[in-house]
């Protein structure tokens, strides 16, 4: 990989995750706490700042805390990704987790329909979501991690 090649997937174990597979699992993070009207968008052919918006609503500030360091901590603790900045947990009517290739947005409700990032961005491309595969993608990655959590352990106890 040269200095100007882009990295365009993360490895976890023997799998493959595309940014668009990464934007899946913060939609899964975030509906686990029950967030709700779920999108993303992709930017790439718009000459935006970053590939890809995962857009969620929350409907208290507690609730959008709850989404956001739950997506922050699972790509910290499963992917091995930290963010670039996670700006708006002050005030928690629109937290900010930028992780250069994918913003994710949680919105209180009133905040998402007074900004309208949908319409503003409205010639990119809408990602179809199912739920199930967002649901697959993150179950996939538990059960990675959990066996290679498994795997360590038992190399460490061969160990001693």
């Amino acid at each position: 990989m040269n200095g100007n090649d882009i990295k365009t997937t993360t490895r976890i174990g023997d799998k493959e995750l595309s940014h668009e597979d990464l934007a899946m699992i913060a939609i899964a993070v975030a509906t686990e706490k029950k967030a709700v009207r779920p999108i993303v968008m992709d930017l790439k052919n718009i000459g935006a700042f970053t590939e890809l918006f995962a857009i969620v609503s929350a409907s208290n500030p507690r609730q959008v805390y709850a989404v956001a360091e739950s997506i922050r901590q699972f790509f910290k603790h499963s992917l091995g990704i930290s963010p670039v900045s996670v700006d708006g947990l002050e005030s928690c009517t629109w937290v900010l987790i930028d992780y250069g290739f994918l913003f994710i947005h949680i919105f209180q409700e009133p905040t998402r329909e007074l900004y309208q990032l949908e319409q503003l961005w409205s010639k990119a491309h809408i990602i179809p979501l199912a739920e199930d595969k967002c649901q697959a993608l993150y179950n996939e990655v538990v059960e990675i991690n959990t066996s290679l959590k498994s795997s360590e352990a038992e190399s460490l106890a061969n160990q001693i």
